[in-house]
């Protein structure tokens, strides 16, 4: 994975709450852990990206057996998964996603020439869209966005406040090594999947909470907080496997103990950050 994310103490804080008995059944039937990388070409594949899945029972195995990935193929498999269940021939998934969904408040808040005062997180992902669909057919590096240089390239969401270590999805210093490049690779296919398949996709926290029954949901995921969580199988020597592993083992067991409707729910924020700054910011699921 491109960007070096630790442990946080907020998930191991978090652990009593898998002790917590709740007694609903499964929202999912099927667990992905994507770890996502904003390195090169869309059409490239790399290593850097992963994609292991699981059902309700087993361990996670790489999807479609493969061990790279490009950015056009992981639109395709979640595309084509979601045609599959709109169509009636798979249920519901849930995805967690390794690359920032949005941007700071700050960002939301300023008018400018070059961008209006944007009031909800779909207006983002369209003016976001506008200005880096280049990143769909061409590098990162090659989008000469308007909205370009950013003011504060430092500039953290507040889960990322709440999370050590993490990275600014704005900072696209290309000496370093961040999830700016993965965030801006990665929203531009979001919004285009998000617009595709609005009947069977759920992006979480922006389109509420708690998705409705039968819904799949895409998250934002912060491998490093699961990783020390698990023994890997011999066969995944690599850091990417490893991440894009524990992503969807942590989603799978914290659905089928009912821990995930509490993640989900974020019972920690206050009612000022649930109603102004989540649904335009977003949230990594798993810090609470």
């Amino acid at each position: 994975m491109e960007n070096t994310r630790k442990p946080a103490r907020s998930v191991q804080a978090a652990h009593t709450a898998q002790t917590v008995r709740i007694t609903q059944a499964a929202q999912f039937a099927h667990y992905i852990g994507i770890d996502y990388s904003g390195k090169g070409l869309p059409s490239q594949r790399h290593t850097a990206i992963q994609i292991f899945e699981a059902g309700t029972e087993g361990e996670p195995v790489r999807a479609q057996g493969m061990s790279s990935w490009s950015r056009q193929g992981v639109y395709r498999y979640l595309s084509e998964r979601l045609e599959a269940q709109r169509a009636g021939r798979l249920g519901p998934m849930i995805v967690g996603m390794d690359h920032g969904l949005s941007f700071p408040l700050s960002y939301f808040q300023a008018d400018t020439p070059v961008k209006p005062r944007l009031t909800s997180w779909m207006d983002f992902m369209a003016h976001f869209h506008d200005m880096w669909s280049g990143a769909m057919t061409g590098t990162v590096a090659s989008v000469r966005a308007a909205t370009l240089p950013y003011a504060d390239p430092r500039e953290l969401r507040l889960t990322e406040k709440f999370t050590p270590a993490a990275k600014s999805v704005l900072n696209l210093n290309p000496t370093l090594i961040s999830v700016a490049f993965s965030t801006h690779a990665g929203l531009p296919w979001l919004y285009a999947l998000r617009s595709a398949y609005p009947d069977v996709l759920h992006v979480w926290p922006y389109d509420g909470l708690h998705p409705a029954p039968g819904m799949s949901v895409i998250a934002e995921a912060y491998p490093s907080l699961l990783y020390h969580r698990y023994a890997y199988p011999t066969e995944l020597t690599k850091r990417d496997e490893k991440d894009a592993y524990a992503i969807a083992r942590w989603l799978q067991e914290q659905d089928s103990g009912g821990a995930l409707r509490l993640y989900m729910g974020l019972p920690t924020l206050n009612e000022r950050q649930l109603a102004e700054i989540v649904p335009l910011e977003g949230w990594i699921l798993g810090v609470l």
